[in-house]
């Protein structure tokens, strides 16, 4: 019996050997696609440690921090932990402007921002 189609063994080998390839192409580049998010977010926490540190020491105002953050923020891919993190640097940057046009004392705004530091960590758990 003749076919009417004949397949090289080199054509047949490489179509054959051409699934798994791209399996293993598919499954490297979705794993490649959330570790830049992971990685993003990491990034962020080490610039506001930084940030908050220098806050903390006067060397940045708490409003500049937060507008920062906010601004670094929106910059990352969208996640529930960035909108998390947005919701809090908004209040948070609320609050520092209260703040610094004297609404609020220095103890006010240490409670308020620790408070909502903490609402922020008990969420992101």
């Amino acid at each position: 019996m003749t076919t009417r189609f004949r397949i090289s063994a080199s054509l047949f080998s490489a179509s054959f050997f051409a699934r798994p390839v791209a399996a293993t192409a598919l499954l490297v580049a979705m794993g490649g696609c959330t570790s830049p998010r992971d990685g993003s977010l990491e990034e962020f926490a080490r610039w506001h440690d930084g940030a908050r540190a220098q806050a903390q020491a006067g060397a940045l105002s708490w409003s500049e921090l937060y507008k920062q953050s906010f601004d670094r923020l929106t910059a990352l891919p969208p996640s529930l932990q960035q909108d998390t993190r947005l919701e809090n640097t908004v209040l948070l940057l609320s609050t520092a402007r209260k703040y610094e046009a004297n609404e609020i004392t220095a103890q006010q705004f240490a409670l308020e921002r620790e408070h909502i530091e903490t609402q922020l960590q008990a969420r992101l758990r």
